[in-house]
């Protein structure tokens, strides 16, 4: 086993410490001790460099004024918006690799140190059987690469130069979404799970902002003036709720008029490749499970109810909730399937019929496989239930498409990588 393999190759390195082990007395997981956690940690880095790929060019927005017309005859008021400058958002590629070199080496340091003991109290020195089954090597192995990633990813442990530099929210105004930039790209749209996520085809994204949450009932009532959602007592910062299409649409044509901007639900396509360019690790269903409980509210975890924007895990792009908490409404009419679609990433219009309206993410209430990234949900556009919210798109202005750089980011084909929600297609 690759492991164990690993574990037998470095035991020959860390046999000789293995009486300066003995002298702290501060333990960590696996009974190992900080300063041999410590030595692991900076083996691994030596051994595992960093590999940083750029996931969002930087981008710098010039100051602006906002102008509108006043209700008194000749009347204008202006708004002077501060410009912004979105640093570059970079990733390590090798992460993932570092941290199985450190938990491999924790085991190495924790056979080293089980030896040390035996030799210290006179016992003979031999294998322990127990921990030789498959089932005992896994579960000591996941142990350990639980406590490597712990090490290596801890905020304030992590070295400098390997931190992703964090992007800050676009805000044009005080009861305005906080946006993040979307970098244009393409990806595989759609999956094999069911027929209305065929056929699975190719998609270009022009560059857009998206909502960093999903819209709350602070910034509703700011715009509307009073708030449709059955869960008020949740506070300003859950997400707006009971809501339809059609009231969606009210509130974006509500939010321009306010602005001048153009505001906007997301297409489909847009979404979709917002929330699917994902995560990397294992594809397990385990895995995929512990990265959705990370990163949704769903109805294992959420105990029955909607909860804050925000408190759950990002996505790549910086997207909160992107599975879960509330559905969200989107601009496309819904169609039976991908037959016909485009793949430019616009919307997709109705028929000469009344059409039902696409709601994406899944909510607090459904289940796991309803949270899919490639997931469509569809109702009448008046419907308005207790899990229907909305997260508004921006597009960009000419002078904001200027600073906008290669290169695209490209999503992973869908069935062969997981999504943001590290659920597999």
């Amino acid at each position: 086993m690759k492991q164990l393999s690993m574990v037998t190759a470095l035991l020959a390195l860390l046999l000789t410490s293995a009486c300066s082990s003995l002298k702290s007395t501060s333990k960590h997981g696996l009974g190992v001790e900080s300063e041999e956690i410590e030595a692991c940690k900076a083996y691994s880095l030596d051994m595992v460099k960093p590999n940083m790929r750029v996931i969002t060019p930087a981008l710098t927005m010039p100051d602006r004024t906002v102008c509108t017309t006043g209700t008194s005859q000749g009347s204008t008021y202006c708004t002077q918006i501060p410009g912004i400058r979105y640093p570059a958002v970079e990733e390590d590629i090798n992460t993932d690799a570092r941290i199985q070199v450190l938990a491999e080496c924790l085991l190495a340091k924790q056979e080293t140190a089980r030896i040390a003991r035996l030799a210290a109290l006179g016992e003979s020195i031999k294998a322990d059987k127990s921990q030789s089954t498959p089932q005992a090597v896994t579960a000591r192995f996941a142990e350990a690469e639980a406590l490597a990633r712990q090490v290596l990813t801890a905020k304030s442990d992590a070295p400098a130069h390997l931190r992703a530099k964090s992007m800050p929210a676009r805000k044009d105004c005080d009861y305005c979404p906080a946006l993040m930039l979307i970098p244009a790209g393409s990806f595989k749209m759609g999956s094999n799970s069911h027929p209305a996520e065929q056929p699975v085809r190719a998609v270009s994204v022009p560059s857009f902002l998206l909502g960093k949450y999903e819209v709350t009932q602070g910034e509703w009532k700011a715009v509307m003036g009073s708030n449709p959602s059955a869960n008020t007592a949740c506070g300003d910062h859950c997400p707006v709720e009971r809501i339809s299409w059609y009231e969606a649409k009210t509130f974006v044509q509500r939010l321009n008029e306010k602005t001048g901007l153009h505001y906007r639900l997301p297409s489909e396509a847009e979404w979709e490749y917002a929330a699917q360019l994902g995560s990397n690790g294992p594809s397990t269903p385990e895995a995929a499970l512990e990265r959705l409980h990370r990163s949704a509210w769903f109805s294992s975890n959420s105990q029955g109810q909607v909860h804050p924007v925000g408190l759950k895990a990002p996505n790549r792009f910086g997207l909160h909730d992107m599975q879960g908490n509330v559905w969200e409404w989107v601009e496309d009419a819904f169609h039976e399937s991908y037959q016909g679609a485009g793949n430019d990433g616009r919307a997709r219009p109705g028929g000469s019929e009344p059409s039902k309206r696409v709601l994406r993410g899944g909510s607090w209430f459904n289940e796991q496989k309803l949270l899919r990234p490639q997931h469509r949900n569809a109702e009448v556009p008046e419907a308005s239930y207790v899990f229907f919210g909305l997260r508004l798109a921006r597009d960009l202005s000419a002078g904001e498409l200027a600073q906008t750089a290669e290169p695209k980011a490209v999503a992973g084909e869908s069935g062969a990588a997981p999504g943001a929600s590290g659920l597999a297609p």
